[in-house]
Order: C-alpha cells, then sequence, then structure tokens
C-alpha cells in the first residue's frame, strides 16, 4: 500500500503548492527515484513544466509533460486529468481530488496550503486515503 505524506505549508498562496512541489523534485531526484506530478489540468501541468525550468537558476531537473516524448533519462512527468506515468516511484498530487491511479506509486505527496478552502480539500483527501488503506503521516514545512 502506498505511503501517503501530506506537507503542510505555512503559506496560503496557491503558488507555495507549487514551488514545494520543485523543492520536493530536487530531492526526490536526489535520491535517484522518478516522480510524476499530478495536476487537474493542461494549464496547471504547463505552469509547473515552466516552473521547474525558472524557480531555481542554478538547478536542472530533467522533466517533461506526459504528452510529450519522453526521453529515457527523463526522471520528472508532469501530466493532468486521468494520465499517469506508470513505474515511477513518487507521485506528488497537485490535484484536489485523490487520483484514482495513486496506489500504483509506493509514494504519494501532498501539499497542503494554509488557506482555508485548501485546509478542507486537504482534509478530504486525508480521508479519502485513510478509507483506502494508505499509510498516512504529516509534516510542517
Amino acid at each position: 500500500m502506498s505511503k501517503v505524506s501530506f506537507y503542510l505549508l505555512k503559506q496560503d498562496q496557491a503558488v507555495e503548492r507549487y514551488v514545494f512541489a520543485c523543492r520536493l523534485c530536487e530531492k526526490v531526484f536526489a535520491q535517484g527515484l522518478k516522480v510524476y506530478i499530478h495536476t487537474d489540468t493542461a494549464e496547471q501541468a504547463q505552469y509547473m513544466d515552466d516552473l521547474l525550468w525558472s524557480f531555481r537558476p542554478d538547478s536542472f531537473l530533467p522533466h517533461a509533460l506526459i504528452d510529450t516524448e519522453i526521453e529515457e533519462d527523463v526522471t520528472i512527468v508532469i501530466g493532468h486529468g486521468e494520465q499517469h506515468q506508470p513505474g515511477y516511484d513518487v507521485l506528488i498530487n497537485l490535484g484536489e481530488e485523490v487520483p484514482s491511479f495513486f496506489s500504483e506509486y509506493p509514494r504519494v505527496a501532498e501539499i497542503v496550503t494554509a488557506a482555508d478552502e485548501e485546509k478542507q480539500r486537504g482534509r478530504q483527501r486525508w480521508s479519502s486515503y485513510k478509507e483506502a488503506g494508505a499509510e498516512l503521516e504529516s509534516h510542517q514545512a
């Protein structure tokens, strides 16, 4: 069963979820693991793709959008909707709901801002994972 880590941010701006996801990708990449980043829309996926290029000038994380040709050395794939990248180690969910395919990933990361609406959605996702039998943990970030 998947281990799901909730990262609870002090900031309440939605952009902070994406920035934190970039930092998390750096850590996972350094461990030699592959990441699939899930978003709700193509626009959000494109935003994440752009942010991975620019969030830290001295950093390079090989990544691609799921609907493009994915090179063998690409360790970070970004998609949306029901698309996903099977066989990867970590799922970072930036969507509002729990993806139906989450159990295909050994590790799942959920990033929750301090905004009231986002905290409520985070609680709903926590309940969904719990009902599915996932191992849950939370971290103040």
